[in-house]
């Protein structure tokens, strides 16, 4: 296990997970996924945005936290990401870091939960919706920019067990600071 399930509190009186004030909620990934699968397609698309947008959000607090923990270091935290993705039951994350500031960051993610529900019918549509949430408030923690975030590959969508996502800055960025 790695370093944010060592940090995971159960508080079995309160009914909850926290990693310090962030409450953590698990559920069967059929359930996630299936829900998923139950909207009908002309909404899905509504849905998963809400769902990448609200992990952005919400998701930038974690980040943010990962990223003081390290003391500003944005190649560690590109390290790091892996280990809470695998602690969180999100899949096995690999990045390809940018070559240079500005640069895209590439995320490759083998099992996402979220495909679940579509093993024996494809989706019409990306589904990992959540993971580009998240690889957004990365990619806005490293850039200190807006972000663009694509899922260029759905195991849900494309077949077979990986998903890829791409993250771009919408803006130049310059160099990181001293």
């Amino acid at each position: 296990m790695g370093a944010l399930a060592d940090r995971l509190e159960h508080d079995a009186t309160r009914g909850e997970v926290l990693d310090g004030p962030r409450r953590y909620l698990l559920m069967r990934a059929d359930v996630f996924s299936g829900a998923i699968a139950l909207v009908a397609a002309p909404l899905r698309a509504a849905m998963l945005e809400a769902f990448a947008r609200s992990v952005a959000l919400h998701g930038a607090d974690s980040v943010q936290a990962y990223l003081e923990a390290l003391h500003g270091d944005r190649d560690a935290l590109i390290a790091s990401m892996p280990a809470a993705a695998a602690d969180l039951g999100w899949g096995v994350w690999r990045f390809e870091p940018p070559a240079a500031p500005g640069d895209r960051l590439a995320l490759t993610v083998d099992n996402s939960p979220f495909v679940q529900a579509f093993e024996d019918s494809p989706a019409d549509t990306a589904v990992c919706a959540p993971i580009a949430g998240m690889l957004t408030a990365l990619g806005q923690a490293l850039w200190q920019a807006p972000v663009q975030v694509r899922e260029t590959c759905c195991a849900a969508r494309d077949g077979g067990t990986t998903c890829r996502f791409e993250a771009r800055p919408r803006l130049p960025v310059p160099p990181p600071s001293p």
